[in-house]
């Protein structure tokens, strides 16, 4: 397996130039500003490069290069494969409520039995990430393959963001790449580094992406207890103090963000689904527990590597850990790459939400503030 990642400015062009590897088995993957039109002719330019690879993409927060966080431009990665076949799935999705036959598309184009892992990648806003997981998995079993990706975004601007179709930024859209054969390894995990307080509580009134009462008592007014001085900061303060959100028997677990507050309604609102009945625990969050989040999930991955393999190390953070961080964001990159074997290669992006296996098990779950990894390589 071959990997080369590079990135371009308008101001500088390319880092490094695209490498002569097109071929059926090179996925090329291209992560970037919400404004595509800041790059007239770049993309055209790829697909030109390599009119027979798998070429996907989407808006980010930030790129991921190495150790570095690059906000401005593109960053690519272009990975030829020894063995593994590649395919390509793409599909509208022009509202959350049309998440799941989205998933239900995709998952019915990918299966096929020597699937082993898809990479999904999706508008940020028009996504119910939950639901477009759900779509998938009827198709495709979560117990042999793994499901992983992100939700373009586009810097908090909550406008539009775009993902490649036919290597062109469109909005509206949904993609997924699989990837085949006995000698591809894809091995997930996600962390989120956030520290637990108070007691376990139950949501027991919400819709879709609104909390109205957690233990039949409003939900805000709970919420403000429990920041005490920090809740007069709301909702900038929210980022730092998120919910963890749980099943009965924990296959699904997840971290979510508020990001409104409805004093009318004493509500919450978060941009990902939160389910009624699921239990609740508030958390706290800074820099270093965020960064050793990170470290506890590269180290568990890399656990189970066979002889300090090197590997692609793909990573979807979240916008949200870089707003908490700041200039700080760095350190969790740093960290992942510092804690991988000699010669792997670290590449992704900063995304409104993340899907990922969690460190409970089971399946593919929609978790935001929460770093994402999946190591990739291929066995002799």
């Amino acid at each position: 397996m071959q990997v080369i990642l590079t990135f371009f400015t308008p101001a500088k062009g390319w880092h490094q130039p695209l490498p002569d590897l097109d071929s059926s088995q090179t996925l090329v993957l291209v992560f970037g500003e919400p404004d595509h039109h800041a790059f007239p002719g770049v993309f055209k330019s790829i697909q030109t490069q390599y009119p027979t690879s798998v070429i996907a993409g989407c808006a980010s927060m930030a790129g991921i290069f190495g150790e570095h966080l690059q906000q401005e431009g593109l960053v690519v990665g272009v990975i030829r494969f020894d063995h593994a076949r590649l395919a390509l799935a793409e599909t509208p999705l022009s509202s959350p409520a049309a998440s799941r036959q989205a998933g239900e598309y995709l998952g019915l184009q990918l299966q096929a039995p020597d699937l082993k892992g898809v990479l999904l990648l999706t508008d940020g806003l028009n996504t119910q990430g939950t639901e477009l997981i759900r779509g998938l998995a009827a198709h495709i079993d979560q117990e042999s393959v793994a499901i992983v990706g992100g939700l373009a975004s586009d810097r908090m601007a909550f406008q539009a963001t775009w993902v490649l179709h036919n290597g062109v930024p469109c909005s509206g859209r949904a993609c997924g790449i699989g990837f085949y054969g006995e000698k591809v390894v894809f091995a997930s995990q996600s962390r989120d580094g956030f520290r637990p307080f108070g007691p376990e509580r139950r949501i027991t009134r919400a819709d879709n992406r609104t909390i109205y009462e957690i233990d039949h008592r409003p939900a805000l007014q709970v919420y403000k207890e429990y920041l005490g001085e920090h809740a007069q900061y709301l909702p900038q303060s929210a980022l730092n103090f998120p919910l963890a959100i749980w099943n009965s028997d924990k296959t699904h677990y997840a971290v979510r963000v508020p990001v409104a507050v409805d004093e009318a309604t004493q509500s919450l609102g978060f941009i990902a689904d939160i389910p009624s009945g699921y239990q609740a625990q508030f958390m706290y969050g800074s820099a270093d527990y965020l960064v050793d989040g990170a470290e506890d999930a590269v180290k568990s991955l890399v656990a189970k590597l066979p002889n300090n393999t090197p590997v692609l190390a793909f990573t979807i953070s979240c916008a949200a850990r870089q707003l908490i961080m700041g200039e700080d964001t760095a350190q969790e990159l740093k960290t992942v790459l510092e804690n991988l074997p000699n010669g792997s290669q670290q590449f992704g992006f900063y995304s409104f939400g993340e899907l990922a296996p969690t460190e409970y098990g089971g399946g593919c779950s929609h978790h935001n503030a929460t770093m994402t990894l999946s190591l990739l390589y291929e066995r002799p």
